[in-house]
């Protein structure tokens, strides 16, 4: 009788541990997903003065058509994937804008377009710290997944390493970088 019953506590606590380990990594997921929102504000705020840039740009360039017809950088990105790919879009716009104020060197010296070049920066920054905060998120999460014993727990849920953010590839520079001062 003893043996039944230290076998009812033992599964007993071996049920509690497991909901508690599985809440524990259901809640890591879903702080993954709230800081994931703050990079998706903002790419949104991102994508909105890179379109501003393109209105200032539009009015220099009128025949660099394809510059503008080309943005096609989404806004926000459910996965984390589809989020490295807008980061990449819009890095890439970027890329184009700069390439155009070469050649017009009375766009970089507009007060409207360093305006919206110092937004950018701002917004790089932004962007540089939330996705610290997802990574961090997902760092902690990873750790836990590979961890013996919430490793049975997480393979048991499905649940599996989440990526991370990527990192601004070394070749690009944002345009926080770039010196558009004429004088």
């Amino acid at each position: 009788m003893n043996l039944i019953i230290g076998l009812i506590i033992f599964v007993a606590l071996l049920a509690i541990w497991f909901i508690s380990v599985g809440n524990r990594l259901n809640r890591y997921l879903v702080t993954i997903e709230e800081s994931k929102r703050t990079v998706d504000i903002v790419l949104v705020k991102r994508y909105d003065t890179i379109s501003e840039m393109l209105k200032v740009a539009k009015a220099y360039a009128k025949h660099e058509q394809q510059l503008f017809t080309d943005l096609v950088a989404l806004r926000q990105g459910a996965t984390i994937q589809e989020s490295n790919q807008v980061i990449t879009n819009q890095n890439d716009v970027l890329a184009q804008i700069r390439a155009v104020g070469e050649n017009y060197p009375e766009l970089l010296s507009s007060n409207q377009f360093l305006a919206l070049q110092k937004e950018i920066a701002d917004e790089n920054e932004d962007l540089a710290a939330a996705k610290r905060i997802v990574n961090s998120n997902v760092c902690h999460i990873n750790q836990e997944i590979v961890s013996f014993p919430a490793s049975i727990v997480a393979g048991v849920k499905g649940i599996h390493q989440v990526p991370f953010l990527a990192e601004e590839t070394q070749g690009k520079k944002d345009l926080s970088d770039l010196n558009y001062d004429l004088n």
